[in-house]
C-alpha cells in the first residue's frame, strides 16, 4: 500500500496536467490575493479566511482529485497494477489516502500564498492558529465527500468523464435545491459548497454553524466508502 502511494505521489510530481493545474491555480490564487488587497484592508488571516470560504473552490478541486483517483481508468493501467499482486482492498484504501494528502497539500499551498500575500498588504492579523487546523481539517473532511463520490460513478461506471461530470452536477444540484427548498431539513446535511461559506465558524473546540454539513459528510465518507469497496471488489477489469 505504502509502496503505491510513494508511485502515486512520484507520478504526480512528474506529471505535466499537474503542472499546468498548479500554475493555473497558484496563478488565479495570487490575482485573487491582489484584488483583495486593492478592494479591502487584507491581513494574512483574513487572506486564509477568504480562500477558506470559497465555495468555488470546493468545485475548482474536482480535476486534482480525477488526476489522483481516475489516472489508472483513464490510462487502462488498473489491471496492470493489480497484477502486481496488489490487493483490491489495499488499491483502493492507497487512492484514497493519497487524495486526502494530496487535498491538504493542495489546500495549504493556496492558504500559504493568500496568507503572504495578506500579510504584504496588512500584516499578520489576529491569527487563531488553532481556528486554521480546525478549519484545514474540516475542509478537507468535506471535500472528501467529493472523493466518495467521484470514486462512486467511476467504479460504477468505468468512466473518468462521467465520474466528474455526474459529481460537479450532484454537488452543484444540492446547492440549488437548497437555495430553493430551505426549509427542507435533508439538505442542511448534504450541501457542503454553502457550508463552505460558513467555514470561518469553525473553531478549534466547536464546528459553528456547520455541524450538519458535517455530520452529512461522516454519513456519505463511511457508508459510500464501504460501497466503493464492495463494489471494487467485485468490478470486473
Amino acid at each position: 500500500m505504502l509502496n503505491l502511494m510513494r508511485a502515486d505521489f512520484y507520478r504526480l510530481r512528474h506529471s505535466r496536467s499537474l503542472l499546468i493545474w498548479e500554475v493555473f491555480i497558484l496563478g488565479f490564487t495570487i490575482f485573487t490575493t491582489v484584488n483583495w488587497g486593492r478592494e479591502k484592508h487584507l491581513t494574512g488571516w483574513l487572506a486564509v479566511q477568504l480562500v477558506n470560504n470559497s465555495g468555488g473552490l470546493f468545485l475548482w478541486l474536482l480535476p486534482l482529485i480525477m488526476m489522483t483517483v481516475g489516472h489508472d481508468f483513464s490510462q487502462k493501467l488498473l489491471k496492470d497494477t493489480l497484477t502486481m499482486g496488489i490487493s483490491r482492498r489495499r488499491y483502493f484504501l492507497s487512492k484514497m489516502a493519497t487524495t486526502v494528502i494530496v487535498l491538504i497539500l493542495q489546500l495549504f499551498a493556496l492558504q500559504l500564498i493568500a496568507f503572504l500575500g495578506g500579510i504584504m498588504y496588512g500584516g499578520l492579523g489576529p491569527v487563531q492558529w488553532g481556528d486554521w487546523l480546525a478549519q484545514l481539517l474540516v475542509y478537507v473532511f468535506l471535500t472528501t465527500t467529493e472523493v466518495t463520490l467521484i470514486t462512486m460513478v467511476l467504479y460504477w461506471s468505468n468512466s473518468t468523464t462521467a465520474a466528474i461530470s455526474v459529481g460537479f452536477l450532484a454537488i452543484l444540484a444540492v446547492a440549488i435545491l437548497h437555495f430553493q427548498f430551505a426549509n427542507l431539513e435533508i439538505l442542511n446535511y448534504t450541501d457542503w459548497i454553502i457550508s463552505i461559506s460558513q467555514l470561518k465558524t469553525v473553531h478549534l473546540n466547536s464546528l459553528g454553524t456547520i455541524a450538519k454539513p458535517v455530520i452529512g459528510a461522516a454519513v456519505l465518507i463511511i457508508g459510500g466508502g464501504i460501497i466503493n469497496d464492495w463494489r471494487f471488489e467485485r468490478m470486473s477489469l
